[in-house]
């Protein structure tokens, strides 16, 4: 039987890869949930900010394919103003994004842990970031425009304790909880930061989008059942 996996952003840079990755093995049916989808196929529009848009996507999903055997949590949905320097941040729109990234995790949490409990099991997976265990590390982004938010930072370290809040809670439920912490994904970034990035590295520096899939495909098989809690961080020795 085929694994049906749940992608929520798989119109993103590491959800388009793991979605062409999966679709060619005949081992899993991907689902793509986002919010620029039109609802054909495997693809449904949803909002991972709004409860009722989830709750109703969900229904929609289990309704047609009956069971859900993981979901991968790629979302990164943020307001227009995101990514201000921290001198320039408004009240108003960190209370929006800070809900917009932890907020929506909490809720898509609290909705699909209902047909996992139903089901008698179920593997949730979120993606945090480098940032969400570390400082920025402002010397790579002198003499740039790109800027690393406080509020990233904020949220992916959040989400690193929701994973750990939600796996103990569920003790005993067969349902797993684990994150990913990419580092930088290339994404044309100047070539001046590429440099300092990847002088902080072990060999590669910024990684691509496809090599996160591998550890992706491994958390949703039994290879790594026992695997529950964990924070798994993928960067190049960036961290160390």
């Amino acid at each position: 039987m085929k694994k049906n996996i749940i992608i929520f952003g798989g119109g993103g840079l590491i959800g388009s890869q793991i979605i062409k990755k999966f679709e060619k093995n005949k081992k899993y049916n991907v689902i793509d949930i986002d919010t620029k989808n039109k609802n054909k196929s495997n693809s449904y529009k949803g909002d991972i900010c709004s409860e009722k848009s989830i709750t109703n996507v969900i229904g929609k999903i289990v309704k047609k394919f009956k069971i859900i055997h993981a979901v991968i949590n790629l979302s990164y949905p943020k307001n227009k103003n995101w990514g201000k320097s921290f001198k320039n941040i408004k009240e108003k729109d960190l209370k929006e994004n800070l809900y917009n990234q932890l907020g929506s995790s909490i809720i898509l949490a609290k909705v699909i842990s209902k047909y996992f409990l139903k089901q008698k099991y179920g593997n949730l997976i979120f993606f945090s970031s480098i940032q969400g265990t570390s400082a920025p590390k402002f010397e790579h982004y002198s003499n740039t425009n790109m800027v690393s938010p406080i509020e990233y930072s904020a949220t992916k370290a959040g989400i690193i304790n929701i994973t750990k809040y939600l796996a103990k809670y569920f003790k005993g439920k067969n349902i797993r909880v684990n994150c990913v912490s990419p580092g930088g994904i290339l994404n044309n970034q100047p070539k001046i930061f590429l440099t300092r990035y990847r002088n902080s590295c072990l060999s590669k520096g910024m990684l691509d989008s496809k090599d996160l899939v591998g550890l992706v495909e491994f958390l949703i098989s039994e290879k790594s059942k026992y695997i529950n809690g964990q924070n798994i961080i993928i960067d190049d020795g960036w961290s160390l």
